[in-house]
């Protein structure tokens, strides 16, 4: 009857809360328990799934928190869990089969039309926090190494990936951030290498790097 209906809905929104518990443990760490359960709480109540894959849920959890009022004092924490669920997402989507080294090494050579489709696990941010330091600190149990986090030291361009060690982050500067971006938007190779070809190589290595 309806009490079992209650306990059901119940058992589907500690199991969602917990799911984002998992996704987004820097941000539980910095919040507290009692917060994080409670932002969760609501998002869960306004945000159902919309699958029964688990790893999907919660990717708008950080546009969430950027519009919840206990959260207002604290403007990095969407830029925390923008980053956190770029890493979530790195780990768990489906792999493919991604060019090494080896198979860049000729790129230059036959470069005309050269076209590069980044792997599915590559999510590029631009953020106005430090959001990876930020992480690294709290998940390090680190409070000297949080307190001595610049939270003006912004903005930070990342590249997060699945690589051969696992799920990579990587500062990048103004000019290979942006000229990332246009490769993985779909711009020929050789027009990139024309607006920097001093930047070619390092382009290369860090296109290598990624799966």
């Amino acid at each position: 009857g309806r009490e079992r209906l209650d306990i059901y809905r119940n058992s589907c929104r500690s199991t969602l809360a917990s799911a984002l518990r998992l996704t987004y443990p820097a941000m539980a760490r910095l919040v507290g328990t009692e917060f994080f359960d409670y932002a969760a709480e609501q998002f869960v109540l306004a945000n159902p799934p919309t699958s029964a894959y688990l790893n999907d849920y919660g990717a708008q959890f950080a546009d969430f928190v950027a519009g919840f009022p206990p959260a207002a004092a604290f403007g990095y924490l969407p830029d925390v869990a923008r980053f956190e669920w770029a890493l979530a997402h790195a780990a768990n989507v489906e792999d493919t089969p991604a060019l090494g080294l080896d198979a860049l090494a000729g790129v230059q050579g036959i470069s005309a039309g050269l076209r590069f489709i980044p792997h599915p696990s590559v999510r590029m941010l631009r953020l106005r926090y430090p959001a990876d330091h930020v992480c690294d600190a709290v998940m390090s149990g680190d409070e000297a190494a949080m307190n001595e986090v610049d939270l003006a030291s912004g903005p930070a361009r990342l590249v997060i990936h699945r690589g051969p060690q696992g799920v990579e982050a990587q500062r990048l500067d103004a000019t290979d951030y942006a000229l990332l971006g246009a490769l993985y938007a779909g711009e020929e190779w050789s027009r990139v290498v024309e607006r920097a070809p001093e930047r070619a190589a390092g382009l290369l290595a860090k296109l290598g790097g990624q799966r």
